[in-house]
């Protein structure tokens, strides 16, 4: 090999070892075409490339993290906010569904203050565990895929309805399915009722129809999440979903306010 080609090559292969791009590892090969070369270089763009991956998830996590404020009862878990591995609730068996113990009370007072207006609540469902939420997930991919999507699409309309385990709000505890999961509960007196009287008790609805582009979530008029009375107010004086709410206070915290 001439000094020129040398040089050439010694300026590529710096360039592989930069990560600068895949085509310059190919235009490598050719240079030293030696048994084993390419295999090694490969081998250290893809190391490179799955610790850059590693590294941005994990600086999402964490960023995550951050954005959770020191207030149990405005936990955040969605599409992109795992529940947290240390947030303590205790599950109970009540009602016939389990639930976090401290949201018990609250919604007696809310069902029993319903009852005097004619409007009868009960809950559908509950706390889930991570387990039982996965298989929940796995079966509406899966019925999706059925009816002829491909399956990437299927996960895709799968994520806008039902949570992955871990970043569901059942997860908590602290979320309730109300009067059965029924895509035509909204409008009904017990919806209505709910809307105008559960901030009362420290309730909100969880997934607005005009808020979907944040919460990621379809139009969910029966699931109803505990945050307390003071943010229960707060959120609907402020016109505002759990995403944006915590934002806010976080926001506010960092100013010192």
């Amino acid at each position: 090999m001439d000094q020129k080609n040398r040089d050439k090559a010694l300026k590529i292969l710096a360039a592989v070892i930069a990560g600068v791009s895949v085509s310059a590892a190919v235009t490598a090969f050719l240079y030293f075409p030696h048994k084993g070369i390419m295999s090694n270089i490969f081998r250290t763009a893809s190391s490179s490339l799955a610790s850059n991956s590693a590294d941005s998830s994990a600086v999402k996590t964490v960023a995550a993290q951050e954005q959770q404020l020191h207030d149990w009862r405005l936990v955040l878990v969605n599409y992109s906010h795992k529940m947290p591995d240390n947030f303590q609730h205790v599950i109970v068996n009540e009602l016939g569904v389990e639930m976090d113990s401290r949201i018990i009370e609250p919604y007696k007072k809310m069902r029993d203050a319903a009852a005097k207006d004619n409007i009868t609540l009960w809950i559908s469902s509950g706390y889930r565990s991570p387990e039982k939420q996965q298989a929940l997930f796995e079966q509406e991919i899966n019925s999706y895929y059925q009816n002829g999507v491909t399956y990437a699409d299927a996960i895709t309309k799968a994520e806008s309805s039902v949570a992955k385990a871990g970043y569901s709000e059942h997860n908590t505890g602290l979320a309730l399915d109300l009067n059965g999961v029924r895509e035509d509960f909204g409008g009904t007196p017990a919806s209505n009722w709910l809307q105008a009287h559960s901030a009362e008790y420290g309730f909100v609805l969880r997934y607005p129809a005009d808020k979907q582009s944040i919460t990621k979530i379809k139009y969910e008029p029966w699931h109803y999440r505990y945050v307390g009375v003071q943010h229960a107010k707060e959120m609907n004086r402020l016109h505002m979903c759990l995403e944006e709410y915590v934002d806010y206070l976080g926001k506010k915290e960092k100013a010192g306010d």
